[in-house]
Parts: C-alpha cells; structure tokens; sequence
C-alpha cells in the first residue's frame, strides 16, 4: 500500500470550488499538483488575497477534464494507493476531481483508480502548528495545497513517531 497526503484549497464559504490539489507520497517520491483553470470567478476575499498569489499557474492550471485525466493517471502509477486527509472537504474535492468535476460529457478522462482507498487523520492539529512554526519565517508558503499535503504528512510521521 502507498499512503497519499492530500491537501486541496477551495474558493467557496461553503468549499464547493476547488482550486488547488495536491497529493504527496510517504516517502515524497510521487507527487501531483493541478491548479484550475480557469480559478472560480467569486472566491472570498481571503482566498483572492492568501491562496491566489500562491498559485503557480503554467503548467499546473488544468482544465477539470485535463485535471481529471492527469489525476487518474498519476493514480494509476501507484500500487495500492490510499489517501489520508484531515479535512473531510479535501476528500470531497478529490473525489469530484476523480469523478470528472461534473462535466456533462467528460470524454476519454482515463480508467478511474481500483481499489482506492481514504482514511481521515484526526488529531492532526497540533502537530501541524507545530511543523508550520519549525518552517517558519523562510520556509514554504502555507496555504499552498502541495505544501499543506507536505505539511500533513510530516504530522502524520511527528504523531507516529516515525
């Protein structure tokens, strides 16, 4: 089994636009990062002013189809995957992001991953504080999705003892 960090950063009071997605591996040899393209038109002013300068753009802004295709093939690289979160709104997102955003004719957007799996951390809290204090004030920008997935899983290896 291969354990996936995600993180994703959404534009909505109510999360329901995604705009950033990462995922990163326990031993950080595989990740995936996607950005949308085009961003939701009406974030909140937080998010226009903290996450949006964030945003690499280039090759990570995706369409939701290309998005989706590119997930599903990274998916598809790796044995076993297993993705663990701590915000039930990231696995939401990930799964519309795998499910082809809503598109009414998706097309060719690859084989969706067999046997996926999810497991939500709980707890995480602290242990993230405490990483994002150690990075602090020169190390990566928080509310970037790679580097909160990143963030996620030095927690999960702080709070495993590994």
């Amino acid at each position: 089994m291969t354990d996936l960090f995600l993180d994703c950063e959404w534009a909505g009071v109510l999360a329901g636009e995604l705009v950033s997605i990462g995922l990163v591996s326990l031993d950080t040899s595989a990740v995936f990062y996607a950005e949308r393209d085009p961003l939701p038109a009406d974030p909140t002013p937080w998010v226009a002013a903290v996450v949006y300068p964030l945003l690499e753009r280039g090759a990570y802004a995706l369409t939701d189809g290309a998005m989706t295709r590119a997930m599903r093939g990274f998916l598809a690289t790796i044995k076993q995957p297993r993705v663990l979160f701590d915000c039930a709104t990231d696995r939401v997102l990930c799964q519309r992001v795998l499910d082809g955003h809503d598109l009414p004719r998706p097309g060719d957007l690859g084989a969706m991953p067999r046997a996926l799996r999810w497991q939500q951390l709980h707890d995480t809290g602290p242990a993230l504080e405490r990483w994002w204090q150690w990075q602090a004030p020169a190390g990566p920008p928080r509310h970037h999705a790679l580097n909160d997935a990143r963030a996620l899983r030095a927690a999960w290896l702080t709070l495993w003892g590994l």
